[in-house]
């Protein structure tokens, strides 16, 4: 009886986990339906009863979904969705392992992250996509210079958030760790590193709209492919649907990489416990 009844009660409380879950994710689809709804019904869908927008200039959600079918049948969908996302990704990785290395080297030399700090917030003001048409002359049309573009946009995220992660460790906590006889890895281990931690996760979902940007804003700038390009082409030749069926693709494409961002957050921060105030 005993077994059955923890059983039950573990069952409960997996449902009573569950249930929340699917009440917000329901209401999720039907804020998305309705936005849609609209969207069709004021650009002359439904009958054209309630148009307030002209097709040519805001594409129908129907006509858009219709022009990203025939653009994935097409050879050039899956080399223009590989090509950004390769470029995407590689400076996502990049960017942040280069911010991480550098925030945490500045972190533990606090007299050279002072002399430097100057040129880091000068670059980090520098508009990406000034940078663009710069990075096309050094490296080309081809992916390199997206991903540099993207690596640029990704790195100072990921570095301020590392640099004020470390900076920001509870003295006390550190006080703690040394009373207790822990040494410099100890402190790494328990105290630095679970901070910086939780800076970089809150900038990682940032990072990845960021990178995926910065290859978008290179291929506008100059390609031979990719999702950006074949957008500036649809803009040339007014094909206003399959310009809005490649900004329904990426902003799909940006929404499932936050939510895997988040996934991998909860699960490496599954020590971390969560504000009452916030659940």
């Amino acid at each position: 009886m005993a077994g059955g009844t923890i059983a039950a009660a573990g069952a409960g409380r997996r449902f009573g986990s569950i249930r929340p879950r699917l009440s917000l994710g329901v209401r999720r689809i039907l804020l998305v339906a309705a936005i849609f709804a609209v969207w069709e019904a004021a650009t002359g869908g439904f009958g054209g009863q309630w148009q307030v927008w002209d097709p040519i200039l805001l594409a129908r959600p129907s006509a858009a979904f219709a022009e990203l079918i025939d653009y994935s049948r097409s050879g050039l969908f899956l080399k223009d969705l590989t090509l950004t996302l390769q470029a995407a990704f590689a400076g996502l990785l990049l960017g942040m392992a280069g911010g991480i290395a550098l925030g945490l080297a500045l972190g533990y030399a606090r007299p050279v992250a002072e002399t430097v700090e100057p040129v880091l917030v000068a670059l980090n003001s520098l508009p990406r996509i000034a940078l663009a048409p710069i990075l096309l002359l050094w490296f080309g049309i081809g992916i390199t210079s997206k991903i540099f573009l993207s690596l640029f946009t990704v790195f100072f995220i990921i570095f301020f958030n590392t640099y004020l992660g470390l900076r920001s460790v509870d003295p006390e906590l550190i006080r703690a760790v040394r009373v207790m006889g822990g040494g410099r890895l100890h402190l790494a281990r328990f105290v630095v590193l679970p901070s910086v931690f939780s800076w970089i996760f809150a900038a990682l979902r940032t990072s990845v709209s960021f990178a995926l940007t910065g290859a978008i804003v290179g291929e506008f700038v100059g390609s031979s492919g990719g999702l950006g390009y074949r957008m500036v082409i649809a803009a040339g030749l007014l094909d206003t649907n399959r310009v809005y069926a490649i900004l329904l693709l990426l902003m799909a494409i940006a929404v499932a990489l936050i939510e895997v961002a988040k996934r991998v957050e909860a699960y490496l921060l599954r020590w971390r416990p969560s504000s009452a105030l916030l659940t």
